[in-house]
């Protein structure tokens, strides 16, 4: 799907969408002026909750981190919580390499 063919969705009841490809939050050039991206464009939508990507990840981070994160939502945690609880045990883990852990973004309240 396109930017612009999700942004037409009007999704009334879209609470949560986790876009575990990669650079999910992260513009194009052809839409270099504006601040666009899959991600936004669910947020668009309707979707109250968007979890991203601003760059490439190892399958096995990206792996571990939907695990972690789905592990803590079910455990009461709000979306934006439980990606925080998640990428901070990775920084903590690995300090010196955001490449690892940076990646993740969450749009919403």
């Amino acid at each position: 799907m396109s930017v612009a063919e999700v942004s037409r969705l009007r999704l009334e009841y879209a609470e949560l969408a986790y876009l575990s490809a990669c650079s999910t939050a992260r513009g194009s050039a052809g839409l270099a002026d504006e601040a666009i991206h899959i991600a936004s464009a669910f947020q668009l939508a309707g979707y109250r909750h968007v979890v991203g990507a601003l760059w490439s990840l190892e399958d096995t981070t990206a792996a571990g981190v939907a695990e972690g994160f789905c592990s803590h939502l079910t455990n009461g945690k709000s979306p934006a919580d439980a990606l925080h609880v998640v990428i901070r045990g990775m920084r903590d883990e690995r300090p010196l390499t955001p490449s690892r852990w940076a990646a993740y973004v969450h749009a919403g309240p």
